[in-house]
């Protein structure tokens, strides 16, 4: 980047002016400093080098090879089902797409992509989600209209990920018990060239909702569609990105049908509990796991959240995945600590005897800290609020301590 900015005459001040990017940075990811700037900062940068966007994805090692020409093939969307595909499924993930006219798109699986993305990413992200709503004359129309969404980000919804019985008969003869696990896996699907999103048939309607979404948000968001992404030859693109893109559609996912900072107000309005949390998601049509991580997460009040997952063929509980606010974290340190694994994996543990759980009662100055647990279909959640001393409101459960 820097020999083709000298090249050029460029200064680094006016390259950073372009992008609106900071000087610093830009000094620090010339000097090899960075080592992995984000693609949507990439993005930004391209027009201000006067490099195409697909160059500095190879300098920076997201896109493999040399050849910087496309061919049609090349410029497919990414495979998201992560990094444990052999190539017998991905064979059989291609003879399903075909068999759903949909040879040239991007599927998705909505797998586990759960680490934060940087915040510089996220509010780019809500930028470009907050602009899509208003385009489509829906902002402050909640539960957010996808069918009005669609239409402002010029995408048509195809049809439905499924097999006729003729289809599967032919297929599974030649992939066996491969193609049901396709079928099982695939979710959504958009085609970037065409404009064009499947969605998989029967799921329950958040589910349904925030696939479609996320197919929106691969759609929208300029350096995905942009990015040198295919099936034919998935080696050419790197790992990172194919998950950093998988957790900006669902960022995206969640910015559109929380609708930006709607959702956080209308809780942070409130005491945050499980109940409202419940009346939150049905009101935006979300999951409840949706839901609640965004409020715990964005809220400003101090709140954390533990969600442990149910297998879905044996119903055994995963460990719990834990989320928090600043304010919480601000306030108690659980992350800094081991409280957060020791606390929440006795709220999940309780909840599965069938226990109802009392205060906490925490440090020196007896902070109470008011749990409430949720056995739900799909998981366990488990809430946690600072409420105050116990001193004040629990004279009893001080004395005893």
């Amino acid at each position: 980047m820097r020999e083709a900015r000298t090249r050029k005459g460029l200064s680094l001040r006016m390259v950073a002016s372009r992008a609106g990017i900071n000087h610093g940075y830009l000094s620090q990811l010339e000097r090899g400093e960075i080592t992995q700037p984000s693609p949507a900062a990439l993005h930004r940068l391209a027009d201000a080098y006067e490099e195409p966007f697909p160059v500095l994805m190879r300098w920076a090692g997201y896109i493999h090879g040399d050849n910087d020409e496309l061919t049609d093939n090349q410029a497919r969307a990414l495979s998201y089902l992560g990094k444990d595909i052999s190539d017998e499924e991905l064979t059989a993930i291609r003879a399903v797409l075909d068999a759903i006219r949909a040879r040239r798109a991007t599927f998705a699986a909505g797998g586990a992509f759960d680490l934060a993305l940087d915040p510089i990413d996220a509010a780019a992200i809500r930028e470009h989600m907050t602009r899509l709503l208003k385009a489509a004359d829906v902002w402050g129309v909640i539960p957010v209209p996808l069918e009005a969404v669609m239409d402002a980000a010029n995408l048509v919804r195809a049809g439905d990920i499924s097999l006729d019985a003729a289809e599967k008969k032919l297929l599974r003869g030649k992939f066996g018990a491969l193609v049901d696990q396709v079928l099982t896996r695939l979710q959504g699907v958009i085609h970037v060239r065409a404009r064009e999103v499947w969605v998989k048939p029967g799921m329950y309607e958040p589910r349904r909702r925030f696939v479609t979404a996320h197919e929106i948000g691969h759609g929208v968001l300029p350096w995905q569609q942009e990015t040198l992404a295919y099936l034919d030859d998935e080696q050419r693109l790197s790992e990172t990105i194919r998950i950093q893109y998988e957790r900006e559609a669902n960022h995206a996912a969640i910015e559109l049908l929380a609708h930006g900072d709607a959702l956080r107000r209308e809780a942070d309005d409130s005491p945050i509990s499980l109940e409202l949390v419940s009346a939150l998601a049905k009101r935006y049509q979300l999951s409840l796991q949706a839901a609640a991580r965004r409020i715990v997460e964005e809220s400003r009040k101090p709140v954390a959240l533990a969600i442990a997952f149910r297998n879905e063929r044996t119903g055994a509980i995963g460990p719990p995945h834990y989320y928090s606010s600043s304010a919480f974290e601000h306030q108690l340190h659980w992350r800094a600590t081991s409280a957060a694994s020791r606390h929440t994996k006795q709220a999940i543990a309780a909840t599965l005897k069938g226990q109802i759980l009392t205060p906490l009662l925490l440090g020196e100055e007896g902070l109470v800290v008011h749990q409430e647990s949720l056995d739900s279909q799909h998981a366990i959640f488990a809430l946690f609020r600072p409420l105050t001393t116990a001193s004040k409101h629990f004279p009893r459960l001080r004395q005893r301590r």
